[in-house]
């Protein structure tokens, strides 16, 4: 034990020398480009794909890379060698336009859910390295997708290894809503909200000093002013959360970016239910006879369980103060591996006479992989 542990001692003080790296005389170094600074991944507005502009710069960490060449990936079809960089550190730019040329489409066969897959092949001195997960077949006991190598660093934001651009239609035009643009996020993306309460203690989420806000006060009545909202935590068994990454965050990790804004609101691992509740929007019907409710929401790419929920509705008032529920989704299971991985509307269409509306949410959700995020919640009616 003490020759093994003196053998520990000289192998941590070589690997801490900056022209020394013990493991180089071992292991090959696999193909690993990343980004030198994670690019923005904002949606892109479907209705002006055609002029999206997308600059990247990337580096070559393990200085033995000779080329990487993306594939450009759209439902069934697949572009290989649709952009090729073969010196580092390098700046690439990626157009609309030559994306939809490449596919041989235009804007207006493009939907909101879709989106542009880029996958890369590296070529190294030591071989070549596919960028797509790798999944091993049992039925051939053969490795099938990518390579091992350069997917150890896969979660990693900088990955430039498999990346996607997303789309989103424009929100129409606001009577109310939030983009949670007020409320206070932390300065670190990923710290917690704590609870003071026991874990299973059921009730109202408050504030607390320095943490992500779970609840928001409006403080105005205006186009621009956000609305509230409030969270409480409902016990279904599972034991209830201390700690988790709840409430309104800056966090793009999982998302790229937000709708509207650089903040949503992101839910994690609540062991319960979670609810989330909206301030009341009265609608004058007088005014604007028709309305409508929606709210933007992602889930991020995970495995998914059966008793996992998420399901999104409005309570709405009509004159004469007649109430009644409208549900806007409502997935559990596989119908949320699904949905995940984009940003996407719950949307309750043009409704008429309508008085009030009341948006709530509603996520059970038990694993520290399970997150949800939401954007861009508004009230609105007709452009014209």
């Amino acid at each position: 034990m003490k020759h093994i542990f003196i053998i520990a001692l000289i192998l941590l003080a070589v690997s801490c020398q900056d022209d020394n790296n013990i493991l180089d005389d071992e292991l090959d170094r696999g193909g690993l480009i990343e980004f030198a600074e994670i690019p923005d991944f904002s949606p892109f507005n479907i209705l002006d794909f055609a002029n999206v502009s997308f600059t990247a710069n990337v580096v070559d960490p393990n200085n033995n890379a000779t080329s990487y060449d993306l594939t450009l990936i759209y439902n069934d079809v697949e572009v290989d060698n649709f952009l090729t960089v073969t010196s580092f550190p390098n700046s690439f730019t990626i157009l609309g336009q030559d994306i939809l040329d490449a596919l041989g489409i235009s804007s207006s066969d493009l939907a909101a859910d879709d989106s542009f897959r880029f996958v890369a092949t590296v070529t190294t001195t030591n071989g070549i390295f596919i960028g797509l997960p790798v999944d091993f077949n049992p039925d051939t006991n053969e490795q099938e997708g990518g390579s091992i190598a350069p997917n150890v660093f896969s979660s990693s934001p900088k990955n430039a290894l498999d990346f996607r651009f997303t789309l989103f239609f424009p929100p129409p035009k606001k009577l109310r809503g939030t983009s949670f643009e007020e409320p206070f996020a932390a300065a670190d993306p990923s710290e917690d909200y704590i609870r003071t309460a026991d874990n299973d203690v059921e009730g109202e989420l408050l504030n607390n000093p320095g943490q992500r806000h779970v609840m928001h006060t409006a403080v105005g009545t205006g186009l621009d002013d956000e609305i509230g909202f409030r969270s409480e935590f409902f016990s279904n068994g599972n034991g209830g959360f201390s700690n988790e990454e709840i409430g309104v965050t800056q966090k793009t990790e999982d998302v790229g970016g937000y709708i509207d804004g650089i903040q949503g609101f992101q839910l994690e691992d609540v062991d319960g239910l979670f609810r989330l509740t909206f301030d009341t929007v009265n609608v004058d019907p007088v005014t604007n006879p028709q309305t409508g409710v929606q709210i933007q929401y992602f889930l991020r790419s995970t495995s998914w369980e059966d008793h996992d929920t998420l399901r999104i509705y409005a309570m709405i008032e009509r004159a004469g103060a007649a109430t009644e529920t409208i549900e806007l989704l409502n997935l559990s299971g596989s119908g949320l591996n699904d949905v995940e991985g984009l940003w996407r509307v719950a949307d309750s269409g043009f409704l008429d006479n309508i008085t009030a509306y009341t948006l709530i949410i509603d996520a059970e959700i038990d694993s520290g992989n399970e997150e949800i995020y939401f954007d861009s919640m508004l009230v609105y009616v007709p452009e014209n």
